[in-house]
């Protein structure tokens, strides 16, 4: 056995699965020095998961990495739904208010060779058949244990450790977290990705609730679908591959219509469960993805969430390497995620057990009453938000501070986008496009009253930001009028002015009167107040940034 010493690091993220490239493409994208290594030797060459909702496009948006994901996807639009043999209506899955009105479907394969390629367009390499062993953390790093395919074993130092191994993750079980939760007993699921002839059109995925179990049937890209099926399970000891005569024959039981499936591309059958661990974090330790929740597979929302974690962490942790943030920004790392996975673990439960109640009654009420509720367009717009998770919140953070100003978006929510003009260029942008980039965001809306003491006060406060965080705030005046305003020359205003002549944005955000917005670097609102609460605006600031 052979040991030696590597470079150092900032960050060492073990595991480069999506939620371990996402962090380190935006590690590095932020400036920090960044190692990722993964067992295995190279990214995943079967599709596993496979929607890719709305706001992880916006992550990806983010993080210049959406464009080559969209040329390789299939737009999911509309979910067809069967209940006990009666086609009871549809879900929509478009008309989020975002750029990406709706989710889409790609492999988990072909998701991970983007996100590798993206990491290796900023100069990183993933360092593949390499194996976390174990670490020891003390107050300046991390000292951990690598294995290497040959053999070799070595010794790196690193400020950070994350862990994105997997449920099974190293890292966690070395820092003996919590993995609570349970397992899914007497219940199998079986998956295909296949062709498929069959009489119901195509332009759309379907979903079938039967006695007999659980299906959906979902339109993948290169004319293949994903046959999901979640059915009793007979031999639990029964861990081979289901054969394509298997899922065919259980494809016709419970959809009732008559099928061919060919060419098969790939067939799984697995049991999961249900599980998070008790935190997050643990020192200069973090745990991200599957190594801090797994659920059951219920709306596709896994291996989303975990690149939401990451694109959490990044900056934060960015920030606080490149010394322009306190080290207690980190703590609102688990303060915000930790209750996302809670709530995802009870929700995805909850709606996989009503799917397999027995109930003669629930059955009745699922035919006779469900084709009224499934229409009705408040629960759809909820079903929607919260499958595409735009509507996840930090409200209760530590990082969070309301005071009014607005009958909009409330600090902790997700900030929402519009369209206005650049009055420097007079070009037309989206928001989220003023949003790119490493900084955080502040925009002064001058409301939509207009008065023009507002642009006094607002650019006042733009200007003592500026002075002060001028490095890594980036403010904008927002003016809700169709003419550029005429600002006094006492003003010296030369920043950035948006026109919002159709008012889009102030009404989206509920500016009736002048008010503030902060714009985290991962898009969600930090403060929101009026032009007066200027000193509590400096307070928040100084709390986070230094």
């Amino acid at each position: 056995m052979s040991k030696f010493t590597s470079h150092e690091s900032d960050v060492l993220v073990v595991g480069a699965g999506p939620v371990g490239l996402t962090l380190a493409s935006e590690l590095t994208r932020y400036g920090v020095r960044c190692r990722v290594l993964d067992k295995d030797a190279g990214p995943e060459n079967v599709s596993k998961a496979i929607v890719v909702h709305v706001r992880t496009l916006e992550v990806l948006a983010a993080m210049n990495a959406l464009a080559p994901v969209l040329a390789e996807s299939k737009p999911l639009r509309q979910v067809e739904l069967h209940a006990y043999g009666k086609h009871i209506g549809h879900c929509d899955l478009n008309g989020i208010d975002s750029p990406y009105p709706h989710p889409i479907i790609i492999g988990q394969n072909r998701t991970e060779h983007i996100l590798e390629q993206h990491l290796n367009s900023l100069d990183i390499k993933v360092d593949w058949q390499v194996e976390a062993r174990g670490f020891q953390q003390d107050e300046s790093g991390v000292t951990v244990t690598l294995r290497h395919a040959d053999g070799r074993v070595e010794e790196t130092r690193t400020q950070w450790l994350i862990g994105c191994d997997g449920s099974n993750s190293i890292v966690r079980k070395q820092l003996e977290l919590n993995f609570e939760g349970d397992r899914y007993e007497n219940e199998q699921f079986i998956q295909a990705d296949v062709k498929i002839r069959w009489t119901l059109p195509k332009g759309a995925s379907y979903l079938f609730l039967t006695n007999a179990g659980y299906m959906m049937v979902i339109e993948m890209p290169d004319d293949i679908v994903r046959v999901f099926i979640s059915v009793p399970d007979p031999d639990p000891s029964n861990d081979t591959s289901p054969t394509l005569s298997e899922v065919q024959e259980a494809l016709i039981e419970l959809g009732g219509i008559d099928a061919q499936l060919y060419e098969p591309v790939w067939l799984a059958r697995y049991r999961t469960s249900h599980c998070q661990a008790d935190r997050f974090r643990e020192g200069r330790v973090f745990v991200a993805g599957d190594a801090g929740h797994v659920h059951v597979p219920i709306g596709g929302q896994g291996m989303n969430t975990g690149i939401q974690d990451a694109f959490n962490l990044a900056w934060k942790l960015a920030y606080v390497i490149k010394g322009v943030a306190h080290p207690e920004l980190l703590d609102s790392y688990n303060a915000e995620r930790h209750p996302v996975a809670v709530a995802l673990l009870e929700g995805t439960d909850k709606a996989y057990r009503s799917i397999f109640n027995k109930s003669e009654l629930f059955q009745k009420a699922a035919r006779l009453l469900s084709p009224m509720i499934i229409q009705m367009e408040s629960l759809q717009t909820r079903i929607r938000n919260t499958l595409e998770e735009v509507t996840i919140s930090y409200k209760d953070s530590p990082l969070t501070v309301d005071v009014g100003g607005s009958s909009g978006p409330i600090a902790g929510e997700r900030a929402p986008d519009a369209i206005l003009v650049r009055l420097a260029d007079k070009e037309t942008i989206r928001l989220f496009e003023v949003f790119q980039g490493t900084d955080w965001t502040l925009l002064l809306l001058s409301g939509q009253a207009m008065n023009p003491l507002s642009y006094r006060n607002l650019t006042a406060i733009g200007k003592t930001i500026t002075d002060k965080y001028g490095y890594i705030i980036k403010p904008h005046l927002v003016v809700a009028d169709i003419a550029p305003p005429q600002l006094p020359e006492e003003l010296d205003w030369n920043g950035s002015i948006l026109m919002d002549s159709q008012q889009y944005l102030h009404k989206k955000y509920g500016a009736s009167s002048a008010c503030l917005y902060l714009i985290r670097p991962d898009w969600y609102i930090g403060f929101r107040g009026h032009p007066s609460d200027t000193d509590k605006l400096m307070t928040y600031l100084g709390g986070v940034l230094i």
